[in-house]
This record gives structure tokens, sequence and C-alpha cells, in this order.
């Protein structure tokens, strides 16, 4: 009983996290661009005025350059949450997979090809979207993120088999 809850709540765990990464396709792309670049600012923000309490610095950066920071960085940062959200897509995949009782080598195997249909479904998804696009390249990004997710998860069973033999 205890173990069927486990594997139900696991479950569970994927679903709403793939709701979430579905909510997040689903903004229309002005949305999902104002969100980022929004995010960006308030750590901008937050730096300037921790520096000046600090007394690290007293000059302020102008609003062009603010600005200028925020369009630089709001791809990349757009990138890193794409892989971000697909590794704990995966961990949470992969232990799904495991509680289940599928063999780990299996488990690897199946989440990695989850994440990336998924991916794909994803990205599909946004092509009905006004003002987002479908790419390939954030499928590889996506299905990287998962990779590592894999990869972690694997390391730590594997660190934590080590010491239960020492």
């Amino acid at each position: 009983m205890k173990h069927n809850l486990k594997m139900i709540i696991s479950w569970l765990l994927v679903i709403l996290w793939m709701l979430v990464i579905f909510t997040f396709s689903h903004m229309n792309g002005d949305d999902s661009n104002s969100k980022s670049k929004g995010t960006i600012n308030k750590v901008i923000e937050t730096v300037v005025d921790t520096s000046d309490k600090l007394g690290i610095t007293d000059k302020q950066p102008t609003e062009e350059k603010k600005e200028e920071v925020v369009i630089d960085l709001n791809g990349p940062l757009r990138k890193c949450m794409h892989m971000t959200v697909y590794l704990i897509l995966a961990l949470l995949v992969v232990n799904a997979l495991n509680v289940s009782n599928v063999k780990l080598k299996r488990a690897y195997l199946l989440a990695f090809i989850i994440c990336f249909i998924y991916a794909c479904t994803d990205e599909l998804h946004q092509t009905f979207i006004a003002d987002r696009s479908g790419e390939f390249k954030d499928v590889l990004i996506d299905s990287f993120g998962s990779l590592i997710g894999i990869l972690f998860y694997y390391l730590t069973l594997k660190t934590k088999v080590i010491k239960k033999k020492s």
C-alpha cells in the first residue's frame, strides 16, 4: 500500500510539472518575454541597491544601460530556463520510473525518451500560440537539460550506494 502511494505521488508530480511547462508554453510571446525581462530587471535593481547599501559603488546605471543589459541577458536566461524545467522533469520522470520498479538502465532511457517527446510536443504546441514559434534548437536544449537531470539522478544513486558500502 505504501509503495503504491509513493508511485502514485511520483507520477502525479510528473504530470503536475508537465502542466507547469505547458502553462509557460501557453503564454503568448509578449507575456513570456515581459516576464523574463521583468525578472532580469528585478535582479539588476536588487544588485544595484545592495551594492549601494554596502558602499561598493556609488554609481547608478542609466535606464538605457539597464535596458541594454536586460536585452543582452534575456535570450540566455530563457534558454537556461528551458534546460532547468526539463532537468526537473527528467528527475521526476526517472524517479517515477524507478519507484514503479522499472530497471534503472531502462528507466534512464525511458525518461530521456519521455522528456524528448514532451519537448517536441511542447514546441509544436507553441506554434499555435501568438508570437511564439516551435524551435528544434529548443528541443535540443530541453533534451540536454533532461540528460543533465538523468545524470544527476544516476550520480546521486551511485553516491548513496558507495556510502552504504563504506
